[in-house]
Order: C-alpha cells, then structure tokens, then sequence
C-alpha cells in the first residue's frame, strides 16, 4: 500500500478527486452469503450452506500491523486522586498542585525509582498512579467480501438454532474481538439472528458487522463511520479495503454526540494534546493524542492510548480508534478534503 502522505507531487490532483466525492444512491445491504438464501428460521440449516462455511471458514481480511507511531516506547500515567503535589526533584521540595483524575492522563518525561518527571522540573510520586495499556487490537485490510463479517463486542455463547438458548458446550463461544462470517440472517421477535458458523446462532446486539455494501457511495477515497455499529470501513467508491471497530460519542447525548453528515477533513495533526469540558464533572486533559485528522470543526478521527472500549459509545464526539488504525488511516488514507460520512442507521 503506498504511503499517500509521501507523494507530494501528486498532492494536488488527490485533492482534487477528493473535493468532488458526489454521493450516489444507497446500496442494499446483503443479509449473508447467497448460497446461504435458504436458510429460515424453519430451514436453519442446508447442505449449500454448509458447503460455504467449511470453504469459507473465516473472513478473507489481514490483520492492521500493531504500531504505536509517533507515540511508541512513550508511558502515560492517570492518579487516583483529584490532585496531586509536585516536586522540584524526586523527594524534592513541593513546588505545585496538579489538578488530576482519571480523565487526565500525562506523558511521562521520565522515571526515577517511584517518581515520573511529568512536565520540565516537575516530579510526582507514582503512589497513586496508574499507567496506559495501549490497546492490542487492530483493524484489517479486507482482500474480498461476499458476505458481511462481524467482530464479537462481547465474550457470548452461542445458540444452535436462530433464537434458541445460549449452548455453550454444544454449540460454542466467541471472545470478545473474535472476527466471524455471518452466512445468514434470520429475523425473530425484532432482532436479527446471524449464522456465523455451523450450528452457531448469536443475536446482532452481540456483534459489530461490516457490510460489503456500502451505507452510500463517494466518488475516490473516504471512509464510513458507522455510530450503530461502532465501525469504520475505508472505501475506494463503493469497494471496502479496510474496517475496525471505533467508539463514536454517545448519540443520546446531544453534547457529545458524533454529528451525524458528510465531512472533508481539514486538519491534521500527528502528536499533541486534547482537553476539554473545563470546570465540569467530564473535564479531560490527555498529552500526546496520536493521529489527529479533524473534519466538522471539533471532531477527530484520532487514536487513543488510554481505553480498549472498541466497539461502545466512549468519547466526547471524535472518533476513537486504536493506534495501529489511526497511524495505518494517517500513513495510507486520510489526505486533505478526504470525506468522513458519519451515519447512525442499521443498514437495510
């Protein structure tokens, strides 16, 4: 895949077929596999079916590489405590109060036994300190779809018949972040019921699935995020070429709800802070935010280094992705005037 960013030469012509990007009429969405289009909640199984999920096993994707980027070998620590004193050294002199918490998180500078320099000059003690686990989790590159796949957003058991009991013994279990085909789909009582594998039933509100249609179509490069699914696909026109799993803002809070339109992206930048909400209970303060690629004025596509809640509502508006995505979108796709449609419909 090549490097957009480096190819500076052609720049403007890319920015060009970006700014153009008209919208076309929205695709069906495909409910599973078409040899799977027998499948009932009746006829939950057929030898066709079968067929394709011995074949067809798992989704024909590749893993995003794990790369923290601009922030690799870097620590970030939050306190458990609303405020926290500051030393000229380490068991130096107390020179300052740190407003705290656990929605700031600092870079740290550097260690020295049981002390982090958390800005020039500035020591604290780690006694009610916690440090980052950046996320593990990853994206994939999507080599060919004939049918929707799915990431598990919950640790479940399946059921071996389409709104049957959970059966874990007999029919299995996913992990949360396990990736699956969905074959088939079976509506019962209002939910959808997807086949993911033999004798393997799960309920969609287990699931984030990845449709091979697209919620619309924009001329050139651009990327779908999907509020209902907690997903973001990659686009090139109307074929995916990469999906994850993000966490939007919730929309049932009008504050920090991710807008739902079409935006071009105006703003990049590759490290800095983030904060906001001063003076209320959801203030935040977050050094070294890797990845900014801003469309819609105060919302990002951005990756985060203090949650692994991919797949739920988690932020104030932007768009959370791992690191690995966020550097993989900055480093292959996101250029200026590249557009974002955000969307909360189930497709179809």
């Amino acid at each position: 895949m090549l490097n957009i960013r480096t190819l500076v030469k052609f720049s403007s012509l890319l920015i060009a077929l970006a700014g153009i990007a008209p919208l076309h009429a929205i695709p069906v969405a495909v409910p599973g596999h078409p040899g799977c289009a027998n499948i009932t909640e009746a006829t939950p199984q057929t030898p066709e079916c079968d067929a394709i999920m011995v074949a067809q096993p798992y989704p024909d994707v590749v893993p995003i590489p794990y790369d923290l980027g601009v922030i690799a070998g870097q620590d970030f620590i939050y306190f458990d405590a609303d405020e926290v004193p500051l030393y000229d050294a380490p068991n130096g002199e107390a020179i300052a109060i740190l407003p705290a918490g656990r929605s700031s998180y600092l870079n740290v500078l550097q260690l020295a036994d049981d002390w982090a320099e958390i800005r020039p000059g500035r020591w604290a003690s780690l006694e009610n300190a916690h440090f980052a686990t950046p996320s593990t989790f990853t994206g994939v590159l999507i080599n060919h779809m004939e049918m929707p796949f799915a990431w598990a957003i919950y640790d479940h058991c399946t059921s071996l018949t389409p709104g049957g009991w959970r059966n874990c013994q007999q029919s299995g279990s996913f992990l949360r972040y396990d990736l699956m085909n969905i074959y088939a789909t079976v509506t019962i009582d209002d939910l959808d019921w997807h086949l993911v594998g033999p004798g393997q039933w799960t309920v969609q509100t287990n699931l984030s699935i990845v449709h091979p249609a697209p919620p619309t179509v924009i001329s050139w490069r651009w990327v779908g995020v999907s509020t209902y699914e907690q997903n973001l696909v990659a686009y090139e026109g109307e074929r995916p070429m990469m999906a994850t799993l993000v966490s939007t803002g919730d929309m049932d809070a009008e504050q920090w709800r991710t807008d739902p339109g079409v935006w071009p992206v105006e703003l990049f930048w590759d490290v800095g802070p983030m904060e906001g909400a001063a003076g209320s209970d959801d203030f935040y303060a977050l050094d070294q935010v890797p990845y900014h690629m801003y469309f819609n004025w105060r919302e990002a596509l951005h990756g985060v280094y203090w949650h692994d809640n991919f797949g739920y509502y988690w932020s104030h508006g932007c768009v959370n992705l791992s690191v690995s995505d966020a550097k993989w979108l900055w480093d292959n796709w996101i250029i200026l005037n590249t557009r974002v449609y955000v969307y909360d419909e189930k497709p179809g």
